[in-house]
């Protein structure tokens, strides 16, 4: 039976489009605007949070009295599920490097890139920009029994201060970003490779916490009902143009995460509906593949440009508009006949030895 929450995988697909605006119009953008899409790096809090909480959801009550109860499996699953696509994606922006004339790759930076380890063993920028994060989860993934243990089997005291530790360092990650950044308002989006696991490692433990503060249904009801779930939404459109409010985003997230997971109010319902919910079944291919595509936006204005279209705005908007549906159409094929062919592939190899996986886990 699939245990597939609709409404997480479609504001999956939310958070990975704003990845994309992130990445493809901050520099353009003004005012407003501008702010949104630059804060479209907390997206990546937003997905570490949810990783914890389907993973919790997902594996724990599989896993039973022992911790290490098919942790075999588990990293077999999650291997299947994140580096296929990562590889391929990896491999095309190398390529596109080397077109660009970037001959002089060390053999060190593609050995990281292509194990995953860009955020720790090597100190290198990943080929494909947004792939970093998945070399983080994949390597939180492999410490997956402790983080029950801390996360689900303490006792609920325990639990409450472990929730306090972990934004407690998250507010170190924002002094850190303060002072690496001269003095700017300090916010998660740092570009330290270092305070990666500092910073996603208890947003992962975060979304653990979420899912067992879940399965107590006097605490899910009330996050259910539709008016809390709409203020948490309003508040973090406020907080969204500020670095500054970047923890009580986070903690907005966790809620919202909550509220979402009991399936009984009308934005939920909105979430788990037609285009949120097929945006976030290919968000993880919309998200490897849209940085590859960014090269495309200068052939597309150059053609514009021949066609007769001047305003330099409406031609932006045009090519992005144009790029955006091709990355669109090549995550859903590539997700059809990519993804899903080479996980069921690998995992044939050792199928008596993993169990079924779930739907919605990034």
């Amino acid at each position: 039976m699939s245990r597939e929450i609709r409404p997480l995988t479609g504001v999956r697909g939310v958070a990975a489009c704003w990845v994309v605006l992130c990445h493809w119009t901050a520099g353009e953008l003004t005012g407003w605007g501008r702010d949104i899409a630059l804060h479209g790096y907390a997206a990546v809090d937003l997905f570490m949070i949810l990783s914890g909480f389907v993973l919790a959801l997902t594996y724990v009550p599989r896993m039973g009295a022992g911790l290490w109860t098919g942790f075999g499996g588990f990293v077999w699953q999650r291997f299947c599920r994140l580096y296929p696509l990562y590889a391929v994606t990896t491999l095309v922006c190398l390529v596109e490097l080397w077109r660009q004339g970037e001959a002089g790759i060390a053999a060190g930076a593609i050995a990281s890139n292509l194990l995953m380890t860009t955020t720790h063993l090597w100190e290198v920028d990943a080929f494909n920009g947004p792939s970093w994060s998945i070399s983080v989860e994949f390597t939180l993934n492999l410490f997956f029994p402790l983080f029950v243990l801390l996360c689900c089997r303490l006792a609920w005291r325990w639990s409450a201060g472990l929730a306090v530790a972990c934004f407690a360092a998250l507010v170190a990650v924002t002094v850190l970003d303060h002072r690496v950044n001269g003095g700017a308002a300090g916010g998660l989006g740092t570009l330290d490779t270092r305070l990666m696991y500092l910073r996603c490692g208890p947003e992962f433990a975060l979304g653990m916490l979420c899912w067992r503060l879940r399965e107590r249904a006097a605490w899910a009801a009330m996050f259910g009902r539709t008016l809390p779930l709409g203020l948490v939404v309003v508040a973090m459109l406020a907080m969204t143009p500020f670095k500054a409010l970047d923890l009580p985003f986070v903690a907005a997230c966790c809620v919202l995460v909550i509220g979402l997971s009991v399936e009984r109010s009308w934005l939920a319902a909105w979430f788990g509906s037609g285009i949120p919910h097929w945006l976030g079944t290919i968000s993880f291919s919309l998200y490897l593949w849209h940085a590859a595509f960014l090269p495309l936006r200068p052939v597309l204005l150059r053609g514009l440009d021949a066609a007769g279209v001047v305003d330099p705005m409406v031609a932006l908007m045009a090519a992005n508009t144009i790029n955006f549906a091709a990355v669109l159409a090549v995550a859903t094929l590539s997700y059809r006949h990519f993804e899903i062919p080479a996980r069921r592939w690998l995992r044939s190899l050792v199928a008596p030895r993993v169990s079924p996986a779930p739907v919605v886990h990034r």
